[in-house]
Order: C-alpha cells, then sequence, then structure tokens
C-alpha cells in the first residue's frame, strides 16, 4: 500500500523505508535535542519525528543518503542510522491529535514543509560530534538556564 494511501486510513500513519529516498538518525531526546541546537537555524527546517512510546523520547531527523555511510561516528546505544534495509513509522504531516492521527505517541516536531528540504549528512555528523562533546554539552545547559532564569525574572 502506498503511503498516501495508509495517511487517508486511520491511524493515518505510514510505515516508510529508509536508505531509499532518505536516511533517518534516531536520538534520545537529550542528545536529539543538542544535535538540534548544535544546528543552528537548520533545524528550523529538518523534518523531525518525535515519538514517545518508551522510557524517553526518541527523535528522527531525516537527512539525505548518506554517500559515505561510515564516515559516522560510533553510535551511542542509544542511537541509530536507519538507512538501507531500516523503515520508520511516519504520521501525516496534514494531520494531528485534531484532524485524525490516532497514534498519538508520534508526532511532527518539525513537519516537511514539501520543499523536499532534509539536513545535510555531513553537518549532521558534525552536529552530532559537537553535541556528544561534554563540554559544549554543558555549556548549552548553562545557556538554556541562563535563558530560562533571565526570562521568569523578567516577567516578575
Amino acid at each position: 500500500m502506498d503511503v498516501q494511501r495508509q495517511w487517508e486510513r486511520p491511524p493515518h500513519v505510514a510505515r516508510i523505508p529508509t536508505g531509499r529516498r532518505f536516511d533517518a538518525l534516531r536520538l534520545t531526546q537529550p542528545l536529539a535535542l543538542t544535535v538540534l541546537w548544535e544546528l543552528g537555524g537548520l533545524a528550523e527546517k529538518v523534518p523531525v519525528l518525535e515519538q514517545h512510546d518508551g522510557p524517553r523520547p526518541v527523535f528522527s531527523i531525516l537527512a539525505h543518503l548518506d554517500d559515505d555511510p561510515g564516515a559516522w561516528p560510533p553510535q551511542p546505544p542509544s542511537s541509530s542510522l536507519l538507512t538501507t534495509g531500516g523503515s520508520i513509522l511516519v504520521p501525516s504531516p496534514n494531520a494531528d491529535a485534531l484532524t485524525g492521527v490516532q497514534l498519538h505517541a508520534l508526532l511532527w516536531r518539525t513537519p516537511p514543509d514539501g520543499s523536499g528540504h532534509l539536513a545535510d549528512p555531513g553537518a549532521l555528523r558534525e552536529a552530532l560530534a559537537r553535541a556528544r562533546d561534554t563540554d559544549r554539552q554543558s555549556a548549552r545547559i548553562r545557556a538554556a538556564r541562563s535563558a530560562f532564569y533571565g526570562a521568569k525574572h523578567r516577567r516578575t
């Protein structure tokens, strides 16, 4: 059954093979948020799925096919690169909890915009390497706390 027909029927979710049109980097929430932080403005244009059916949320960042999958650094146990032979569940980008997706544990954090824009594998590899640097993680957490507490004190 093709993707469009799967999206038209409840639960409005399709299983799409990876490694044909895109690859997907699956990461647990803390590392995924750090990778997205490291991608900066590029992260706003990259389709990202969020799945909430396990002990921790998992994000799938959709990327262009990689010509050199061996260039990826070793993956931490909580992450994986889905390429040829893999697949992911993808909700319809046009449906949400109000309009029909019945698998509420799966949602688009950043839906595809129809342009075909995906993460560049090289940029994603670099962001992952920076995100795994513990000094950079600490700096990001300090910056986020500073922004949060600064906003909190401006409200009062």
